[in-house]
């Protein structure tokens, strides 16, 4: 049954490049659901952020990473992988308002 009231997170499958590597590595990470309103404040409102900043907001957890998520690791992950904030805010833009039906 569809739910009106959306769960308060979702898990997606973000992939992270890897330089030197012909895969990403995909992971599973937590995000939070926002409304139409919200996620229009949290794109509004990204200028002066970084990306860590950014990301914690709205990341709740991750898995498939080999240290716990937190804001200092979220930091080091953007720091190590510069394509990782592009591809995690790609990840929850994308599941959050385009994703399908799975059947």
């Amino acid at each position: 049954m569809f739910k009106l009231n959306p769960n308060p997170t979702f898990v997606a499958k973000v992939q992270l490049s890897i330089p030197g590597e012909s895969k990403p590595a995909t992971v599973d990470v937590e995000f939070k659901h926002l409304s139409r309103k919200a996620i229009q404040s949290f794109f509004e409102n990204l200028q002066g952020k970084t990306d860590a900043e950014s990301l914690a907001e709205i990341i709740v957890s991750w898995k498939g990473i080999d240290a716990a998520y937190s804001a200092e690791t979220l930091a080091t992950l953007l720091d190590n992988y510069p394509a990782a904030g592009r591809e995690l805010f790609e990840a929850f833009r994308l599941e959050l308002m385009e994703a399908r039906a799975k059947n």
